[in-house]
């Protein structure tokens, strides 16, 4: 010690470190990561409705070719292609699926046995040349099918498409989303 005090340093400030963050970027980071897992859910949805739409559109759009040209193997064969391209969507393995297993596929998405059984009267008539569909409860069957499909199961509630507009730019889009052929090539076949 000098006579005028003790020699004082100046203040010596830590280096600042990134880690542990402050507790407000806590909030911050979890807050970003709800709204992420929101936004991902929500578009993740949105995707399922699209293709559940799209799907009930083509069911419109076969309903009304019934209604114009009222043939039942057309019907049959349209319904029928529809039901493989959401199994599809729905479980990829359902692509392959024949015979009694693929029935057995289309029985547990099946809510009500009004719907299994205007399902398995659509099998048996697929390959007849005219087959003797009642066309009111297959096209109901199918709605009912494929939006218990789409919706991953047996959940309750859902609608019915019959009120939607039916456009070409919507059956296209519809085409599209389910991976159906274009309309021209469906009337060749």
């Amino acid at each position: 010690m000098n006579g005028n005090g003790p020699v004082l340093r100046d203040i010596h400030l830590p280096d600042a470190a990134w880690w542990p963050p402050a507790p407000g970027w806590w909030i911050v980071a979890a807050l970003v990561v709800l709204a992420s897992g929101i936004i991902a859910a929500l578009l993740w949805r949105r995707a399922r409705l699209r293709v559940r739409r799209a799907a009930l559109r083509e069911i419109d759009s076969l309903e009304a070719a019934y209604a114009r040209d009222a043939d039942a193997a057309r019907l049959a064969d349209g319904a029928s292609r529809l039901l493989r391209r959401v199994a599809r969507l729905v479980e990829p393995e359902a692509a392959s699926l024949a015979g009694e297993a693929w029935r057995a596929f289309l029985h547990r998405h099946a809510r009500t046995e009004a719907t299994r059984a205007a399902l398995d009267r659509l099998l048996a008539a697929r390959y007849l040349a005219r087959p003797g569909l009642d066309a009111p409860a297959l096209l109901a069957a199918l709605r009912a099918w494929c939006g218990s499909a789409l919706r991953g199961g047996h959940r309750g509630g859902g609608s019915t498409a019959s009120s939607r507009p039916r456009s070409s730019k919507v059956a296209a889009t519809a085409r599209r989303a389910t991976g159906a052929p274009p309309a021209g090539s469906e009337a060749a076949s």
